[in-house]
C-alpha cells in the first residue's frame, strides 16, 4: 500500500512500481527520452506517472518510463488510479497546421496532391460523423470542413494515417502543433492556424486492449484528462535502482515528512496544469 490521497471519489495511490510490469500505449520519441534522461540524471525524479491500477497501463508519462529504463532504473514513482472512474476522460489532441505563406485551401490542395481524397462537409455533420464513427479523419479550416474519403479502418490505423498526413505536410513546409480541441478551433477560427486535423476519439477499452497486446498508438493519439494529480514527490534516483520493498518503505517515510498542499486547477508552475494539484513540499 502506498501513500493515499482521496479526491472527490477518486483514490490516488502513490508508490514505486516495477517498470517491467508497466504497459505503454503510445509510441516513444527518442529525442524526448534523451532530453528527459539528461534532466532526471541530475539526481532527483520529480512527478509520478499516471497508471491504471488494474492493468498497469500507463495513461500519462510514457517518455518518463522510457527515460528511467534508459538510466537502468528498476522502479518508477506511479500514481495508481481506477481508469473506469467516470471523472477520468480520454480526449483527442488536434493537429493545427501553420504556414505564413499559405491558406487553408492550399492545405487541401497539398493533401490531394499527396493522394488524399477530401470531401466537403458541414462542421456539425463532421463532428457527428466522427463521433458515430462513420468517417475517419476531419479537416477544419476557418471557412470550410472536409473529411478524408477512405474506407473505415481500425482505430490504430486511423491514427497512423494522421501521422502520415503530418509527414506529408511537413515535407512541403507546414508546421504541426498539438492543441486541445478548444485551443485548436480558436486558432483556426481566428486565422492563427490554417487548419485543424482531427480523428475520432480513442476509447478507454481501446487504450487498454492496445497496450496489453504490446502494440502502441502513434505519438499524441490520446489526451487523458485526470481531475487531480500529485507532483513534486522528488525521489532520489538511487532509490529507483533498489529492491522494491525497501524503496517503497523509504518513499513512505520521505512523503510523511512533507507537507501536502492542494492547489486549484489552471496553475502555472513548471508548466500550465489544467487539473487540480496535490503538491508535496518541504515547507
Amino acid at each position: 500500500m502506498g501513500q493515499i490521497i482521496s479526491h472527490h471519489g477518486l483514490k490516488l495511490e502513490i508508490k514505486l512500481e516495477e517498470i517491467k510490469k508497466l504497459h505503454i500505449h503510445e509510441e516513444i520519441i527518442p529525442s524526448i527520452v534523451k532530453l528527459l534522461s539528461r534532466e532526471i540524471n541530475q539526481g532527483i525524479y520529480r512527478d509520478p506517472v499516471i497508471v491504471d491500477r488494474e492493468t498497469l497501463v500507463v495513461l500519462d508519462g510514457m517518455h518518463r518510463v522510457a527515460a528511467l529504463q534508459h538510466l537502468s532504473c528498476k522502479l518508477i514513482p506511479v500514481c495508481l488510479v481506477n481508469y473506469n472512474n467516470s471523472s477520468i476522460r480520454v480526449e483527442s489532441w488536434f493537429r493545427t497546421i501553420e504556414n505564413g505563406q499559405k491558406t487553408g485551401e492550399n492545405v487541401r490542395e497539398d493533401l490531394e496532391k499527396a493522394g488524399y481524397n477530401l470531401k466537403d462537409i458541414a462542421e456539425n455533420d463532421l463532428k457527428r460523423k466522427l463521433h458515430e464513427r462513420e468517417i475517419m479523419i476531419g479537416i477544419i479550416t476557418s471557412r470550410k470542413c472536409y473529411y478524408v474519403s477512405k474506407k473505415i479502418e481500425s482505430i490504430k490505423k486511423i491514427y497512423e494515417h494522421i501521422k502520415q498526413i503530418e509527414r506529408n505536410l511537413t515535407s512541403v513546409g507546414y508546421t504541426i502543433s498539438y492543441k486541445t480541441e478548444s485551443d485548436a478551433l480558436n486558432k483556426v477560427k481566428s486565422d492563427r492556424a490554417l487548419t485543424a486535423i482531427v480523428a475520432r476519439r480513442i476509447t478507454k477499452r481501446e487504450v487498454i486492449t492496445t497496450a496489453l497486446s504490446g502494440e502502441t498508438f502513434v505519438y499524441k493519439s490520446t489526451r487523458h484528462v485526470i481531475p487531480a494529480r500529485p507532483v513534486f514527490v522528488n525521489v532520489p534516483i538511487e532509490w529507483l535502482k533498489m529492491d522494491s520493498k525497501e524503496a517503497n518503505k523509504l518513499l513512505l517515510e520521505h512523503l510523511s515528512k512533507k507537507k501536502l498542499r492542494r492547489l486549484q486547477a489552471e496553475q502555472i508552475l513548471d508548466r500550465r496544469y489544467k487539473e487540480e494539484l496535490y503538491v508535496f513540499s518541504d515547507t
